[in-house]
C-alpha cells in the first residue's frame, strides 16, 4: 500500500463502518447491494492494472465493502453482455454507485480509450481512478493517485467537461457522507447530498 496519513485510514474506516453500519439497520435493501470485502486477488488485479501501487485509503475501503454493485447482473448480447444496473446500488446522492476494483479497472480502461481516441489527454489521465459514478451516466467521483505528497484529493467528472477538484481526500467526503446521514449535517463535501431517510427499505437522498 502506498502513503497516506494513518489518520485518514483510520478517519475513512470510521466513516464507512458507520455509513454500512445505517444502512445495515435502516436500508436493507441498500445495504444489500454491498459487496463483500475485496480479497488479495481482486487488490493485485487492481494494483496491476493501474501500473504500480494504490493508496491505502482506496486499499482500506474496497477491504471493507468492495463497491455497491452486488445486485447487478450481466446480460448477455450479440458479441458480448451489457451490465444491467440495479437502483439498489446507488447508494450515493444523485444515484450514485460504489464501484468495485473490477469496475474501477475497466471504467477507467474506457475513459483512457475516450482520451487517446480524440486525442486529449486532459480528458483522462493514468493517475485518476474511478470510485463513485452514476448508474447510467459518465458522472461521478475519481482518487488522483499522483497527488501531493501524502494527499490524494478527490476530483469530479462529468460528460462534456474536464475533471475538477472537489473535496481533499477520501476520508473528507465519506465523512461528510456519514455526517450528513448520521445528523443532516451535509457540507461541500458529502457528494451532494445534505441528509438521508430509509424509503422501502433504500436509502434515500434529500
Amino acid at each position: 500500500m502506498s502513503g497516506i496519513s494513518e489518520s485518514d485510514v483510520e478517519r475513512l474506516r470510521q466513516a464507512w463502518g458507520s455509513v454500512a453500519a445505517w444502512m445495515e439497520n435502516n436500508a436493507p435493501s441498500s445495504a444489500g447491494a454491498l459487496n463483500p470485502p475485496a480479497g488479495d486477488e481482486d487488490i493485485s488485479r487492481l494494483r496491476s492494472a493501474l501500473g504500480g501501487d494504490i493508496p491505502d485509503v482506496l486499499e482500506v475501503w474496497l477491504r471493507m465493502n468492495n463497491g455497491s454493485t452486488a445486485k447487478d447482473r450481466r446480460e448477455p448480447i450479440p458479441g458480448g453482455f451489457r451490465v444491467v444496473r440495479h437502483p439498489d446500488s446507488a447508494v450515493f446522492p444523485l444515484g450514485k454507485a460504489f464501484l468495485s476494483s473490477r469496475e474501477m479497472i475497466a471504467h477507467r480502461a474506457d475513459y483512457l480509450h475516450i482520451a487517446a481516441e480524440i486525442g486529449d489527454e486532459d480528458y483522462w489521465q493514468p493517475s485518476w481512478i474511478p470510485v463513485i459514478e452514476a448508474l447510467d451516466a459518465p458522472y461521478g467521483f475519481l482518487l488522483d493517485m499522483k497527488g501531493e505528497g501524502n494527499s490524494f484529493p478527490v476530483l469530479s467528472f462529468s460528460e462534456g467537461s474536464y475533471p475538477r477538484p472537489y473535496a481533499p481526500s477520501l476520508a473528507h467526503a465519506l465523512t461528510a457522507v456519514a455526517n450528513a446521514i448520521n445528523h443532516g449535517t451535509g457540507s461541500d463535501f458529502s457528494l451532494s447530498g445534505t441528509a438521508a431517510t430509509a424509503v422501502d427499505g433504500r436509502i434515500t437522498w434529500l
